[in-house]
């Protein structure tokens, strides 16, 4: 069995276009993704699956190997889905999602992933933070009963009437069986899953068995320029980017 990091990019977010060639400190952001993803002691590959040509030169310069996709995918697990299928990537392995908009991913958390997937029965894995603070649509928020995840949300939920209750932030390191990915990818989007907009719902909707633990540390996606600057600012503290430059 082997284990692939597969990275989705594209370069017309909506919030902010370009975002994967975003400078931090001197290299692109999805190369930060990769290098990063390169340090997880589990991972056998790590490739970045694009549609864009600008993305594949960029990273292939970088040493990075890449996986052109369709323009026509509708969300990153459908990217990944295709390039899983080009690369002729076994039914019996499993494809590790790592969003390309993650620069500082703990290669930890990948790891972490890994480990949970190999020893549970799950179709798919999607860990968990606890989470604080104001509503925020951006972050997609995970209900689960001992472990097997029963609904996604950008909403504040569960809502504490009885009682309160804890909220769980969706992590952006899923762990797919191939079976579950293609399967996922050959269906067509879900009612849930259009009307929150969450990919992931699809496959709740299919009756895929979800699985979800806790994660310790911070996500930083960036979204908009504001998580730009944001995580521009916390790289520079950054102990994975200080402490090893992605050099094993």
């Amino acid at each position: 069995m082997k284990v692939i990091g597969l990275i989705p990019a594209r370069m017309e977010s909506s919030r902010l276009p370009g975002k994967p060639l975003l400078d931090f400190w001197g290299m692109p952001m999805v190369v930060h993704v990769a290098k990063r993803a390169q340090l997880a002691n589990f991972l056998d590959d790590v490739i970045i699956c694009t549609d864009s040509y600008k993305i594949v030169d960029v990273c292939t310069s970088y040493g990075i190997p890449c996986c052109l996709t369709s323009s026509h995918n509708r969300n990153g697990t459908e990217r990944i889905a295709e390039a899983a299928k080009a690369l002729n990537i076994n039914n019996d392995d499993i494809v590790i999602d790592i969003q390309g908009d993650e620069p500082l991913i703990d290669p930890n958390s990948i790891d972490n992933v890994i480990s949970f997937i190999k020893k549970n029965s799950y179709d798919i894995v999607v860990p968990y933070i606890k989470l604080e603070g104001e509503e925020d649509i951006n972050r997609v928020k995970i209900i689960d009963s001992r472990g097997r995840v029963l609904y996604m949300s950008r909403k504040n939920v569960p809502y504490s009437f009885i009682k309160s209750s804890e909220l769980k932030k969706h992590l952006s390191v899923i762990g797919f069986r191939v079976d579950a990915l293609n399967t996922f990818a050959d269906s067509d989007p879900t009612p849930l899953e259009e009307i929150e907009g969450i990919e992931l719902l699809r496959a709740l909707e299919l009756g895929m068995n979800v699985g979800t633990f806790e994660e310790f540390g911070e996500s930083t996606s960036v979204d908009t320029r504001s998580d730009y600057e944001r995580a521009l600012r916390m790289m520079q503290k950054d102990h994975v980017y200080v402490e090893h430059f992605y050099e094993r």
